[in-house]
């Protein structure tokens, strides 16, 4: 009698990455920029008064133009989030996804500081992801802690194809024995 003991070492859910917090921080501070300038301007020298509000007007336009392009910003990553997260975890969920079975194949590990992706084929199937990208999916890579160590790790493997960029996206690993 064989005994199979699979383990789960994966599985894909929603995941909020706080990088997506420093726009809407940078927002909040952008503000408060102009009367922290205009008092390190009096600070600083006395200006002639055309100066000074030659300086004024463009801490204010700075300003301005920062919250906006923070305020746009913020919302094309959070459209792309929630696209991302449509396309691959809802998908994944639903039960519309691949599964590979194999051993892990041209394992090239991402160093500790990033720089490039891991990489690794299982069957022909190619899988790459970076700690330092902000998306669905599995991303950790085994230089941070992640499940994924090196060739020969007999693992089941659920994807989904995103796009030409992403490739194959990591919904779900298994562990084999």
């Amino acid at each position: 009698m064989v005994i199979i003991m699979n383990h789960v070492l994966y599985e894909a859910s929603f995941e909020f990455h706080p990088a997506l917090l420093i726009p809407i921080v940078m927002m909040i501070y952008i503000p408060l920029f102009p009367s922290i300038l205009k008092q390190r301007i009096d600070q600083k020298q006395k200006l002639d008064e055309k100066d000074y509000h030659y300086n004024e007007k463009f801490v204010k336009c700075f300003c301005i133009g920062g919250f906006v392009w923070c305020a746009i910003f913020s919302i094309i990553v959070l459209l792309s989030q929630i696209d991302m997260y449509n396309k691959i975890v809802r998908v994944y969920k639903q039960g519309n996804y691949q599964i590979v079975e194999g051993y892990v194949e041209n394992y090239d590990p991402m160093p500790y500081g990033g720089h490039k992706e891991e990489s690794f084929n299982i069957n022909g199937i190619s899988f790459s992801y970076s700690d330092f990208s902000v998306q669905p999916g599995y991303h950790n890579a085994k230089s941070h802690g992640g499940v994924i160590t090196g060739n020969g790790q007999h693992l089941k493997i659920g994807y989904v194809y995103y796009n030409s960029t992403k490739g194959n996206v990591i919904v779900y690993i298994e562990k084999l024995d």
